[in-house]
């Protein structure tokens, strides 16, 4: 039997646009398909931590492990805090319809408290008093309704196709530049470590310049460096087996 990679237990999202020519691709396409890339990565990452957090022993690991899943709390914290502050708003502008979004915020609300719990057992936790199968439970409490979200938000952008679809494109990318204003250190290794570029023809996602990929994995990457062994690929979006699973030698 193979061993459990990232792709399971929580199940990745059907990537919109495939066999378009998204040159000529509504707005709407453009826009969905870079939320589902951006999101297929935040649930590998989380798949990657219920994966591996029952085969962690020692200290080392234990540390590495909880500041992955810490890091991958960040992301989902600024990237939601984003959305409400400055994309969504845009998008219910765009369309001149006020409470559009409502729906997705209100998704956000239904696994804040679960998120928030799961923040603070890592924070709290010492190597000495982990519990691998304490850390699964407490994702289990609130990942199946944030991978329904992640899903589900994106049809909600595939539905914008009465708009006006520049608009669209120009109020993701004014969104994704702002979330890459985070700490290079823990923004870039984690998205980057957590793409497949041969899902579903991702290809090379995020698009940025062949130089930033070695910047990252050769600078940024350092400082945090025991906890990018939990990343289910590697910076250049090639799936790698998982560091630790009941099959690891590790």
């Amino acid at each position: 039997m193979a061993a459990p990679w990232a792709d399971e237990p929580f199940t990745l999202i059907s990537i919109p646009g495939r066999g378009v020519d998204l040159s000529k691709a509504h707005g709407s396409v453009y826009v969905a398909r870079e939320m589902a890339f951006a999101h297929n990565g935040m649930i590998r990452a989380l798949n990657s931590i219920y994966q591996q957090c029952v085969h962690v022993s020692t200290s080392i690991d234990i540390t590495d492990l909880l500041k992955y899943a810490q890091f991958w709390c960040q992301w989902i914290r600024e990237h939601h805090q984003g959305e409400e502050a400055l994309f969504f708003p845009q998008i219910e502008k765009i369309t001149g319809e006020k409470g559009l979004m409502e729906r997705n915020v209100a998704q956000h609300h239904a696994f804040e408290s679960g998120l928030e719990e799961f923040e603070a057992w890592l924070n709290k936790c010492k190597p000495e008093s982990y519990d691998g199968k304490e850390l699964r439970a407490s994702i289990d409490g609130f990942g199946k309704i944030l991978a329904q979200h992640l899903t589900e938000e994106i049809q909600t952008l595939l539905d914008l196709t009465a708009y006006d679809g520049k608009a669209l494109r120009n109020a993701w990318n004014v969104f994704d530049l702002e979330m890459r204003k985070g700490d290079k250190s823990i923004i870039f290794p984690i998205v980057f470590g957590s793409s497949d570029g041969e899902f579903e023809g991702a290809g090379d996602w995020p698009e940025v310049p062949g130089f930033v990929r070695l910047l990252v994995h050769y600078y940024f990457e350092r400082k945090h460096q025991g906890a990018w062994r939990f990343s289910p690929s590697t910076t250049w979006g090639v799936k790698r087996p998982l560091t630790f699973t009941g099959d690891s030698k590790s």
